[in-house]
């Protein structure tokens, strides 16, 4: 009798060894599935240049400036509103990085960085966009000071561009409904209003930088203007086109640039809209695209290159500057491009592979190859 007590119970031991041995061996494949997972939202960051690949634990990068030393970028590590939450630096040389920035959000959206060769800028904002903190960054001392007031609740301040030591935003009195291009000396920290513009929309809330100017688009009597003010002389060009809705006004360099056109928004009818380039000093108005029913990117480079891409094409074509026209030579054709950065001499392209359940990648390369 004892004999089958104990053979019992020794068979009961061997099952309970036996479960828990599959239960372990179950327990150990999901795990490794869901680091598989895990993983695969992390980023890759390709450095071309110095052939040099490393992998971050960053579910999303969604804004980066770069240089020859250093990529700055928005990251999305553990926030809580699934959008970016802090601004880390990334030596090229070690493929190390460090956090400069940590929003002051509970639920955080960190974004708009631009840089140049001696400040970084960007946008702290709550996940909704109803409050938006622009700071700036001396790259020499690291000290990081905010451009306006802090959580102001009557002005509503947009991306802020850099231009030699001075950055430049869209700030508008919620109040008065009033909007101004703003402009503060990152020295000095004096800030004025350098223009009252008439209208505040989707087309016209960004400004762009080069060579000492800044260039901005407004509408009045029914036509739109652009603008290029020079910080310098404190001098403003108004030009005056044949058009009435336009903007996103981007400057090649200090004589040419490129804006496109729109439809009335408050009509239901989609007209075609239009690329154009602008040659100031010949005064030189060219259509350079002229099908376009919806815009899914629009970049400009340090080599007076335009990157277009529009009605929902794949790749991007690509056109630069000849003989004081703008005209097309190839396609850039890299796939799955989410976002692009081409400042400083560095070209950066977010590359989405989620879809494809490969790890996204951020390649920096100093020249474009198709």
């Amino acid at each position: 009798m004892k004999k089958k007590i104990l053979g019992a119970l020794g068979l009961i031991a061997s099952l309970v060894i036996i479960l828990l041995v599959i239960f372990k061996v179950v327990h150990i494949n999901e795990n490794n599935n869901n680091a598989e997972n895990d993983t695969l939202e992390y980023y890759q960051i390709v450095d071309k240049d110095l052939n040099k690949t490393v992998d971050v634990p960053f579910s999303s990068i969604t804004s980066f400036r770069g240089n020859a030393d250093s990529i700055f970028m928005s990251v999305n590590h553990n926030s809580p509103s699934g959008l970016d939450n802090k601004i880390i630096q990334y030596n090229r040389e070690t493929q190390k990085y460090n956090t400069i920035f940590n929003s002051k959000f509970k639920l955080p959206s960190v974004q708009g960085l631009e840089i140049n060769d001696n400040w970084l800028v960007w946008v702290d904002a709550d996940e909704t966009g109803g409050q938006e903190n622009p700071y700036s960054m001396n790259l020499y001392t690291n000290e990081i000071q905010p451009l306006t007031q802090e959580n102001d609740p009557n002005i509503k301040n947009d991306f802020p561009i850099l231009v030699e030591d001075y950055a430049a935003w869209i700030a508008m009195d919620t109040r008065t409904r009033k909007p101004k291009v703003m402009l503060k000396n990152l020295k000095t920290n004096e800030t004025e209003s350098i223009f009252d513009l008439n209208t505040y929309t989707f087309m016209n809330m960004f400004l762009s930088a080069k060579d000492g100017k800044i260039l901005f688009s407004d509408k009045k009597n029914n036509f739109g203007y652009l603008y290029l003010y020079d910080v310098k002389s404190k001098k403003i060009k108004e030009i005056k086109t044949d058009y009435e809705y336009i903007g996103w006004a981007s400057l090649l360099n200090g004589q040419q640039y490129i804006y496109l056109t729109f439809n009335d928004p408050s009509e239901a009818a989609l007209d075609e809209q239009k690329l154009i380039f602008y040659n100031v000093s010949k005064e030189h108005t060219q259509e350079i695209v002229s099908d376009v029913l919806n815009v899914n990117a629009l970049y400009t480079d340090f080599n007076n290159q335009v990157f277009f891409s529009y009605n929902n094409d794949e790749y991007y074509r690509k056109f630069n500057v000849k003989n004081n026209l703008l005209v097309e030579n190839e396609s850039l054709e890299i796939s799955n491009i989410y976002r692009f950065s081409a400042e400083n001499d560095i070209y950066i392209i977010n590359q989405d592979l989620s879809d494809e359940k490969r790890k996204s990648k951020l390649i920096i390369q100093s020249e474009l190859a198709n």
